[in-house]
C-alpha cells in the first residue's frame, strides 16, 4: 500500500498517509466551510512559522480535523489573522490559530517524517529519501517537543512494517497498528477526555488504513505490492459494512466529548465526510 490515493499536490504524493478526513462540502453551510478553511490556513501558517517552507509541504486535510477537534473540546481563544500567501497571492484570506493548531503542525511533521523514513527502509524510495533529508531537522524538533507521541509513532510504524513484510492477512492486526499510531496523536494530554480521544483516534486510524487498502487494491495486485485484501473474496457490501463499523465506533467515542464549538464542522466530517471520501476513492 502506498497511501497515495488522495494526494493533494506534487509534494504530498510522495508521502501522504491521510486524506480521507475531509468535509462533505455539499452538506456544510457556507459559514462553517469558511471557518474550516480558516483553520486549514491556520495549520499552514503554523507549519511555516515553526518549520519553514519545508514544513508547509506536509500540509493535508487530516491534521486539520485534529486541530478543530481539540479546539472544540478545550475551547482556546483563537487568534485571527488576515493576509496573502503563495496559494492566495491576490486576495487576503483569514486564518485561525491556537495552541492546538500548533500542536497539529508538530504532529503533521512527525508523522510525515517517520512514514518517509519507513518507506526508505522498506522500499528504498528515492522520493521519500528526499523528504527525509528535508524534514529531518523539523522532525527532531517535533520529537523533542512531544517524545511520547514520537515513540508511539515509531513503534507502530515498525510493527506495521514487520506485518506487511510477512504478508499478514489479518486486517484487524495491521489496521490496528495504524489505529494506535493515530491514537497517539489524538491524546494531547492525560485528562478525563483521554479515553474518548484515544478511541476516536484509534478507530479513525483503522478506518483510514482499511479505506486506503480498498482504494489501492487493484493497483497493488498489478504491482505485487502488499495489501491485506489481495486474494480475499470480500464483496462491495462487506467493504462498506467494514468501513461503517469503524466509522460507527469512532462516532460513538466522539459523542462522549462535550463539544459545542465548531460542532457542525466536526459532525459533518465524522458522519458524512469520511464516508464520502472513502466511497469516492473506491
Amino acid at each position: 500500500m502506498n497511501f497515495s490515493c488522495l494526494s493533494g499536490s506534487i509534494f504530498t504524493e510522495v508521502f501522504v498517509i491521510f486524506g480521507y478526513v475531509r468535509t462533505d462540502r455539499n452538506e456544510l453551510k457556507v459559514r462553517d466551510y469558511e471557518t474550516y478553511n480558516a483553520y486549514y490556513c491556520g495549520l499552514c501558517r503554523e507549519l511555516k512559522e515553526v518549520f519553514g517552507l519545508r514544513g508547509q509541504v506536509t500540509l493535508g486535510y487530516d491534521l486539520v480535523f485534529l486541530a478543530i477537534l481539540l479546539t472544540g473540546l478545550y475551547e482556546p481563544n483563537d487568534e485571527r489573522h488576515e493576509g496573502r500567501c503563495m496559494v492566495h497571492p491576490l486576495n487576503k484570506h483569514v486564518s485561525l490559530t491556537n495552541s492546538y493548531t500548533r500542536y497539529s503542525a508538530y504532529m503533521n511533521v512527525l508523522l510525515t517524517y517517520y512514514k518517509c523514513l519507513d518507506d526508505v527502509k522498506d522500499d528504498k524510495s528515492k522520493k521519500a529519501a528526499v523528504m527525509v533529508r528535508i524534514l529531518r531537522k523539523g522532525a527532531l524538533k517535533a520529537g523533542k517537543a512531544y517524545p511520547e507521541q514520537r515513540k508511539k509513532i515509531v513503534r507502530e510504524l515498525k510493527k506495521l512494517s514487520e506485518l506487511e513484510k510477512k504478508g499478514s492477512k489479518n486486517v484487524d492486526e495491521v489496521a490496528g497498528c495504524f489505529g494506535r499510531l493515530t491514537e497517539a496523536m489524538f491524546v494531547y494530554k492525560h485528562d478525563e477526555w483521554e479515553k474518548y480521544l484515544s478511541k476516536v483516534g484509534f478507530y479513525l486510524g483503522k478506518f483510514i488504513y482499511i479505506a486506503d487498502a480498498f482504494c489501492d487494491l487493484k493497483e497493488d495486485e498489478k504491482n505485487g505490492s502488499y495489501n491485506p485484501f489481495i486474494g480475499s473474496k470480500i464483496t462491495e457490501k462487506e467493504k462498506e459494512e467494514l468501513l461503517m463499523m469503524m466509522a460507527g465506533e469512532c462516532s460513538d467515542a466522539y459523542e462522549m466529548l462535550p463539544i459545542v464549538k465548531n460542532k457542525a464542522i466536526l459532525d459533518n466530517i465524522i458522519y458524512s465526510g469520511i464516508i464520502m471520501s472513502a466511497k469516492k476513492e473506491k
